[in-house]
């Protein structure tokens, strides 16, 4: 919200110089065609910073910096600024979501089948448990969390083992396992990476924490999610402004000359 009020203001600020110099534009007798084409290339500009910032279109925002790219002298500093940032976005890592997406949810399937850690035994023989959890997304996941500590621990000695938790409990786990699993994939298609590292960091702690950590089928599932974990959910945008100063002060500094030679004559 405060980026959103911030790119506001600046545009606001951006477009009332640019209506002040279309006016002029249409007041001017002696306009000529490369005012018209400043003035082109000025809304070109304007619409590119646009996209980047609001949408997170970097190849939108490439795409018209090329098209206000003029093929004129006298516009050689906004050339240099645009040839910069060019650069500048094409360095930005693209995000392929759909693949993430896809990959999370190939990884949820594998966690179905995957065996638990023989190290688990049952704390307590009668289970809290009698109904499904429900309520909001992240209430279920606390009271999942919950339920978790209460029914399970990790044996610390060389005991036999004579009981392992219940196949309640174990869906209960796995269920538990699958929310975190969806959370990640919700912050991956709302950029949100905090909470998309966070919820795979969940889903790594109950893999290690209550599966056979032996099998290679859950090494595998741990190595996927980790390479999934560095995956760039929302890469920082550069800027872009640059261009669009320069193409204003030019423009500015191309009237103020034009008044200046008009009050002489």
């Amino acid at each position: 919200s405060e980026l959103r009020s911030e790119l506001d203001s600046y545009r606001s600020d951006v477009n009332s110089t640019l209506d002040e110099v279309l006016t002029q534009l249409s007041q001017e007798q002696d306009t000529d065609e490369r005012d018209w084409l400043h003035a082109e290339a000025a809304y070109l500009l304007r619409l590119a910073n646009q996209r980047l910032q609001l949408e997170g279109d970097v190849e939108g925002a490439a795409a018209l910096l090329r098209t206000a790219d003029a093929d004129n002298p006298a516009l050689t500093p906004v050339r240099r600024e645009i040839a910069n940032e060019l650069a500048a976005l094409d360095a930005v890592p693209q995000v392929d979501r759909t693949g993430i997406y896809l990959a999370l949810n190939a990884q949820q399937e594998r966690v179905a089948g995957l065996r638990l850690s023989q190290e688990i035994e049952e704390r307590a023989v009668t289970s809290s448990i009698e109904q499904p959890p429900t309520g909001t997304f992240q209430r279920q996941l606390a009271r999942f969390g919950e339920e978790l500590k209460d029914l399970v621990v990790i044996r610390q000695h060389d005991e036999a083992l004579e009981a392992l938790i219940t196949p309640e409990q174990e869906s209960y786990l796995r269920q538990s396992l699958r929310l975190i699993l969806e959370q990640s994939q919700l912050a991956l298609l709302k950029e949100e990476p905090e909470l998309y590292e966070a919820s795979i960091d969940k889903a790594l702690e109950l893999l290690n924490g209550y599966y056979d950590t032996e099998r290679e089928e859950t090494q595998s599932v741990i190595a996927r999610l980790q390479e999934l974990k560095q995956a760039e959910v929302k890469p920082e945008l550069p800027d872009i402004s640059a261009s669009q100063q320069a193409l204003a002060s030019f423009i500015d500094n191309r009237f103020e000359s034009r008044r200046q030679d008009g009050g002489d004559a």
